[in-house]
């Protein structure tokens, strides 16, 4: 079997990636796909964060690459995650030790009034978290209507502003969160999706539905450290995710091509 490696068009230096659990280690498709294409890379993935968050980062971190950066050695990469995640933010730090992500869902933007120096302080909301306040966020103000509506604003404003900058991108989800049909049919939420390019997101339903039809007994076996099934591709599936799915788009695109050595 010939060995392939991997030639960056247009001389490609540093990827940034943002994304949730899928996305934030090394062993996630981020890594592989900097050391297949030897980029440095700039992972602003967290675990459970929302698409609020995820963009934000997308766009702060794309300010801060660009102070070093010429737009043509920059590529963007996003998975994004579930629609019912949330974020605010708060100067209150009072019930700090109930919120095990607290001191990590930053946005990387320093505000000389956080009250803690060098720490950030949006909260993230998860609809499975059980303390009183999360509770109380989702019994009052959530509904998969506008939970929607937020999720394909937060893509179309990461999609216009790359696309304003002429910066190389693609895009993908954890799961697929296009599914549910009687939501992107929806009234108020159709306009909104219509006007996301699909020709930048990765040709699949979302990265754990491509690893559990494709390599599911060595890309998601056995139950994770919670007792659940197959919720996190493993570094294998990570890395046949990036060599076959995400490599082949970028190749596709003329970001990227193959070439063998002899």
């Amino acid at each position: 079997m010939e060995e392939i490696f991997y030639k960056v068009i247009e001389e490609k230096k540093v990827l940034l990636a943002s994304g949730c659990s899928f996305t934030f280690e090394d062993w996630n498709w981020p890594g592989h796909l900097s050391r297949k294409l030897n980029l440095k890379v700039m992972n602003k993935g967290m675990a459970s964060q929302g698409n609020g968050l995820i963009s934000r980062k997308v766009i702060s971190g794309l300010d801060e690459l660009l102070k070093t950066y010429k737009k043509e050695e920059i590529l963007v990469g996003i998975m994004w995650s579930g629609v019912s995640r949330h974020e605010y933010y708060t100067e209150d730090t009072t019930d700090i030790k109930t919120w095990g992500f607290f001191r990590d869902n930053q946005t990387d933007i320093k505000n000389p009034t956080d009250v803690i120096e060098g720490k950030f302080n949006w909260r993230i909301l998860n609809i499975g978290w059980n303390s009183t306040e999360v509770k109380s966020y989702y019994e009052l103000f959530h509904n998969d209507i506008s939970s929607m509506v937020l999720t394909i604003e937060h893509i179309l404003r990461v999609q216009w502003y790359l696309d304003s900058l002429g910066i190389d991108y693609f895009m993908s989800t954890y799961l697929d969160i296009f599914k549910w049909t009687h939501l992107l049919n929806h009234p108020e939420v159709e306009p909104l999706f219509s006007k996301i390019n699909f020709e930048k997101f990765l040709p699949i339903e979302g990265c754990m539905e491509w690893v559990q039809n494709n390599y599911d007994e060595l890309g998601m076996p056995g139950l994770d450290k919670h007792g659940n099934q197959g919720l996190h591709p493993t570094p294998f599936g990570h890395e046949k995710f990036t060599e076959e799915v995400i490599v082949p788009h970028l190749g596709g695109h003329d970001i990227i091509f193959k070439q063998k050595i002899i």
